[in-house]
């Protein structure tokens, strides 16, 4: 029930809908604050009062979408300096332009400027000493700054607090799916009938007196198994482990092709990233799963890791697309529904056939 809920509540519409309300409370609250208290606007008429906190309202509104959006993001990549010098950027924007607007106002108004002339001299003289010094009076004294905090405080608190629910009920539906994919990937990858064609293949080249062969793969086929039952059990692993994953998998896999040819082009930058286990996995099983082993066949893998972006290619000749689909689906589902999970926006897929040839495109923004 709860999940439902918040997938209801997720949906762009109905946030819309409930920002809109928020904001339109604010302003009715706020509205009737200065009519019922001593403040500089409680003598000028409805029309004036409505029309500057209108325009306050949504000066306020824009700071607060500007703060959990493009502000949090340089605060979430930990770019300190920037969130800073932004801030301090947008609050002396804002309390520009809300100085501007009230000037504007006010202005448009000659009985309010009389009125505040006679009942708010000291606000009057302040009005009319200049923007400039405006502005610095009410950043210097901490008037606006101490404002605008106490008024974003309840949306601030508000939109963590959902996002904190959120993130709990994405956290326990993440864990229920992956032990879902787990159990697909074991029933789809460690089968009987992998293991026995890996060691079928491994007795073969021992009969044939390859023993250097055969012991490497049995290394190969041993340090796979062990990564996959024993290591992988994190959300995030190291992506050279992957690596070395898909490597053993592709040479255990070459030993039973006679005519197909097997190309893998690999190229990392020296910088540190994770990614889930197991994620590029189905589109590796698919190529030998579905490429025919006859003459003209290949199998390319193409990985690439430069400044964060990860892209990754498969390209493989295929006997009948028909049969990959109906049997290729379980995988491919799994991997969408993983890029979905922990890169949602970040990532780009793109598979297509023409002339016998499967070609998958991966690319994912890994920071």
């Amino acid at each position: 029930m709860f999940q439902s809920f918040a997938l209801y509540t997720s949906r762009p519409g109905y946030r819309k809908m409930v920002h809109l309300l928020f904001w339109l409370v604010l302003l009715i609250v706020r509205l009737y604050l200065t009519l019922i208290t001593f403040n500089v606007y409680s003598g000028l008429s409805f029309s004036i009062v409505f029309l500057l906190n209108l325009s306050s309202t949504l000066l306020i509104a824009a700071v607060f979408y500007l703060m959990t959006g493009p502000l949090w993001k340089l605060l979430q990549r930990k770019q300190y300096f920037h969130f800073t010098f932004s801030f301090l950027g947008l609050l002396c924007g804002y309390t520009l332009i809300e100085a501007v607007a009230e000037q504007a106002l006010l202005r448009t108004c000659s009985g309010c400027l009389l009125s505040l002339q006679k009942d708010q001299p000291q606000y009057f003289a302040l009005v009319q000493s200049g923007l400039i010094n405006i502005v610095l009076k009410r950043l210097l004294s901490l008037g606006t700054p101490f404002g605008l905090l106490l008024t974003l405080s309840i949306p601030l608190c508000l939109k963590l607090a959902v996002n904190a629910w959120r993130s709990q009920l994405k956290a326990l539906q993440l864990a229920k799916d992956n032990l879902e994919l787990e159990f697909n990937f074991l029933k789809a990858q460690l089968n009987p009938h992998f293991l026995f064609n890996s060691m079928n293949n491994i007795y073969g080249l021992i009969l044939q007196g390859n023993q250097e062969r055969s012991a490497g793969l049995v290394a190969r086929l041993s340090e796979m198994l062990r990564y996959m039952l024993y290591e992988s059990n994190e959300a995030f692993m190291p992506l050279q482990s992957e690596i070395k994953l898909i490597q053993n998998y592709i040479e255990l896999e070459k030993v039973r092709l006679n005519d197909t040819g097997v190309i893998v082009d690999i190229a990392v930058d020296s910088k540190t990233y994770e990614i889930p286990p197991l994620l590029l996995m189905p589109l590796v099983e698919n190529a030998f799963k579905f490429s025919p082993d006859e003459p003209g066949a290949r199998i390319h893998f193409f990985l690439d890791v430069t400044d964060g972006r990860l892209r990754f290619t498969s390209d493989n000749v295929v006997d009948h697309r028909e049969r990959m689909q109906q049997n290729g689906g379980i995988g491919l589902g799994n991997l969408k529904k993983r890029l979905e999970m922990y890169y949602p926006g970040k990532y780009w897929y793109e598979d297509n056939f023409a002339d016998g040839v499967y070609n998958a495109i991966l690319s994912i923004e890994l920071t």
